[in-house]
This record gives C-alpha cells, sequence and structure tokens, in this order.
C-alpha cells in the first residue's frame, strides 16, 4: 500500500513537471485537469510502443486548452527532455556500480540507430525549446519538480525490494532505475515490457540479489506499476471523443 502511494506520488509530480510549462505559457487548465489527461496517457502507454506511447495522448487531449498545436506539441516534448535530462544527472551512479557489465548490457539490449532518432526526433525538441525560450523560469522549475517524480517512484521500489529481503541500498536501487528508464524509452518494445525486466533481473542479481529475487521484484513492481494506472481508462474515452469531434 506504501508502494502504491509513492508510485501515485509520482505521478502527481509528472503532473506538476508538465504544468509548470502550460503555466507559463499561459494555459487555463487546473492540475486536476492536467492529472487525467497524464493518467490517461500513462494508461494508454501500457499498450503502445516505448514508455512514451501515452505522449501523442497528451499532445490531443491538452490541445482544447492550447488552441495552439505548437504549444501542445511542444510542452509535451519539453517535458520528456526536462525529465530525461534529470535522468541523465543519474548516469553516473550506474557507470560507478557497474562497470564493464553495463556496457555488456547496453550493446545486447540497445539495436536501435542512435543517428536515426536523433534525426526523427531533433527538430521537434528545438521547436520545443525555443517556444519557451523567452520563458526560462519554465524551465528551472520543471526540472526541480522532475527530481521528486523521479524519486518517489524508485523509493517505492527499495521499500519494495527490502520486504524481498533483498540487500540492497537506495543509491543502488536509483542506479538500476535509471539504467531501465533509458532502455525502456527506447522504441523497442510496448511500454518496456521485457526489456525493463530483463535489466532488473540482471543488475539486481549483479548487486548480490538471488535470481528468484531479482525477477519478483520486476514482475511485483510492473504489477503495482499497471495497477496505478487503471484510474486512467475512466477519461480516455473522454479524452478520444474530443479527439474525434476535433478532427469533425
Amino acid at each position: 500500500g506504501l508502494a502504491i502511494g509513492f508510485y501515485l506520488l509520482s505521478q502527481a509530480f509528472n503532473t506538476l513537471r508538465w504544468c509548470t510549462l502550460l503555466w507559463a505559457h499561459g494555459v487555463n487548465i487546473s492540475f486536476w485537469q492536467a492529472f487525467r489527461i497524464t493518467w490517461s496517457g500513462i494508461f494508454a502507454s501500457n499498450f503502445l510502443p516505448s514508455t512514451v506511447g501515452g505522449d501523442g495522448l497528451r499532445m490531443l487531449a491538452v490541445y482544447p486548452y492550447t488552441q495552439s498545436k505548437t504549444v501542445a506539441v511542444g510542452s509535451v516534448a519539453l517535458d520528456r527532455l526536462i525529465n530525461m535530462a534529470a535522468m541523465t544527472c543519474l548516469v553516473p551512479l550506474p557507470l560507478a556500480l557497474f562497470g564493464v557489465k553495463l556496457k555488456t548490457l547496453l550493446a545486447l539490449a540497445l539495436p536501435f540507430n542512435p543517428r536515426a532518432l536523433a534525426e526523427k526526433y531533433f527538430p521537434k525538441v528545438v521547436a520545443a525549446v525555443r517556444e519557451w525560450a523567452s520563458r526560462p523560469q519554465a524551465f528551472g522549475w520543471a526540472f526541480l519538480v522532475a527530481w521528486p517524480s523521479n524519486l518517489t517512484a524508485m523509493f517505492a521500489t527499495y521499500l519494495l525490494a527490502r520486504q524481498l529481503g533483498m540487500e540492497v541500498t537506495f543509491i543502488q536501487v536509483m542506479a538500476v532505475q535509471t539504467v531501465t528508464y533509458f532502455l525502456a524509452v527506447l522504441p523497442i518494445s510496448v511500454n518496456g515490457l521485457g526489456v525493463r525486466e530483463m535489466s532488473y533481473t540482471t543488475l539486481f542479481v549483479a548487486l548480490g540479489a538471488s535470481l528468484e529475487q531479482a525477477s519478483a521484484l520486476a514482475v511485483v513492481t510492473r504489477f503495482l506499476i499497471v495497477l496505478v494506472t487503471i484510474p486512467g481508462v475512466l477519461w480516455v474515452s473522454k479524452v478520444a471523443s474530443n479527439v474525434v469531434a476535433l478532427d469533425e
């Protein structure tokens, strides 16, 4: 129950991070309205490629509030970029803990072309940054909120790991989840399914956990993460109907 509470708190901070960008642009949307959209997007991500599959739904759902495709698309793209920037700050942790083992895992798990991804998404990111260039304070607030949004989810995983008898520290859990974050965000799976479980099992075993403990943690955390997204289904149909209305 406590872990579920922290996972929900993480989603609340995710919403607040996005709201700082929307509010800085004068978008008239409440936290609760943005939270429902975020929740719907998270639920949709369970069935879409990568962990950012629900971002497209967020872009469409927020458009009626912005009346600007540039702001709708840019706010979501920039929100994702700022969160990745915060997670990048934690990359030294797994590099220090795993070293060569981490390089081997990445070599096996990253069958993609970084250059192709950069060419596809970089122009959108640049456009989003330019749109908010005159509002630098929004970057700072969003970056600060990105930390509790990630750390609360990591702490939930730490609680579950300790209850499974795993002798791991919070720093070690942070390192593992940093790796899994960047692996899961790649468009090589549906919501990181399989990729996340493989990396969890591999890295926690490398830290001294048994195979049973590591695989159990991967399954339990996946179950709870999906469980907290279920309320999002309450608003997916409404978001979809709004999108249809816009098309018409």
